[in-house]
């Protein structure tokens, strides 16, 4: 992945983690009873891939070019077109958490991707504990597209879109909670934020996922099973303060510490003359002033800071329906697949 190092979105490096316990009353959907592997264990590879246990459920939607639905908030449904090739805008879902928001439920924030409204689809994932959720995923409904072979639908991660904390001195009221970006109806940082600065958009443990709805080679098709995507939200990166943002201009780069790119990957890259995030982040480790930088290694990426929003690009070709299922870390057993 090459990439400048650029910021996202300033955070600050005071990182505090809330726990919530009134996860178990918000939920009520359960996973198929899971089998015995005859050792006394419960098998987790059920017939549709899915774990066994409490999670919450998100329903996308492919819908035709010209669909003109409800796109009010509320809801576990979120609707993008079902052929995404040749359309001017990319068609993105957001994904975001508040440590700090009294949500117990997942809800679509913007039901509907840019096609339909103008904007990204978004989500808001109930954060909590710090362990986070392992993701699973796959296709349902109609098997094929238009051209009669089988639909087919790409997730890509777009790395951290804003991330903030919340100022407490700043923010008497506690309002933060209430936030769902870090920005406010104006388009202003809001001024409960203490700033800092994300390096490069950082990278993902899995930088894409594909699903196919069935397998060609299988008779009768095969209905495909649900896929392990927790890698999709896995993230690796630097926070740093805003102090380090010499120029000002809110991004980090080689520029603010009198150097270069190409110097930065001769010294800790493998001196093709493009700097890429690992590469920058090496830098970093070795360069700024201690404690200036917080380093995530494959970290859930809702933990990075208070809020965080989260986007990824979408990509189909004639799915009808992703089902997406989130198990918390803390209540779901089982190994989950690399």
């Amino acid at each position: 992945m090459t990439v400048k190092p650029r910021t996202v979105l300033a955070v600050s490096l005071s990182l505090v983690f809330a726990v919530s316990m009134i996860f178990a009353s918000a939920i009520v959907a359960e996973a198929a009873k899971p089998q015995d592997n005859g050792a006394g264990k419960d098998v987790i590879a059920l017939s549709n891939g899915f774990p066994s246990g409490p999670h919450f459920n998100l329903n996308v939607h492919g819908k035709k070019i010209d669909w003109n639905g409800d796109c009010l908030p509320g809801g576990k449904s979120i609707n993008i077109p079902e052929y995404t090739d040749g359309l001017l805008t990319d068609q993105t879902i957001q994904f975001l958490s508040n440590q700090k928001s009294s949500v117990t439920d997942l809800v679509a924030l913007d039901p509907c991707s840019e096609q339909f409204d103008g904007d990204p689809a978004k989500v808001q994932l109930p954060y909590l504990d710090d362990q986070g959720y392992y993701v699973f995923a796959r296709s349902a409904a109609n098997p094929n597209n238009k051209d009669g072979v089988p639909s087919t639908i790409m997730v890509t991660p777009n790395g951290v879109l804003e991330a903030c904390n919340q100022n407490v001195l700043a923010d008497p009221d506690n309002n933060f909670g209430d936030l769902e970006s870090c920005y406010d109806e104006n388009g202003d940082l809001v001024d409960t934020i203490v700033l800092g600065l994300v390096t490069n958009n950082g990278v993902y443990k899995k930088t894409y996922q594909e699903f196919v709805r069935y397998d060609a080679d299988i008779t009768g098709k095969g209905i495909k099973k649900a896929i392990d995507i927790t890698g999709l939200f896995e993230w690796t990166g630097a926070v740093c303060s805003v102090t380090l943002d010499f120029d000002g201009d809110g991004v980090l780069e080689p520029e603010d510490f009198g150097t270069t790119a190409a110097d930065i990957d001769a010294d800790y890259g493998d001196g093709n003359m493009i700097l890429i995030s690992s590469e920058f982040i090496s830098f970093l480790v070795a360069n700024a002033p201690e404690g200036t930088c917080t380093y995530f290694d494959e970290e859930w990426v809702f933990n990075v800071a208070d809020l965080v929003v989260q986007s990824q690009k979408v990509d189909n070709d004639g799915t009808k329906l992703w089902q997406v299922r989130f198990y918390p870390v803390a209540s779901t057993t089982f190994i989950p697949t690399e």
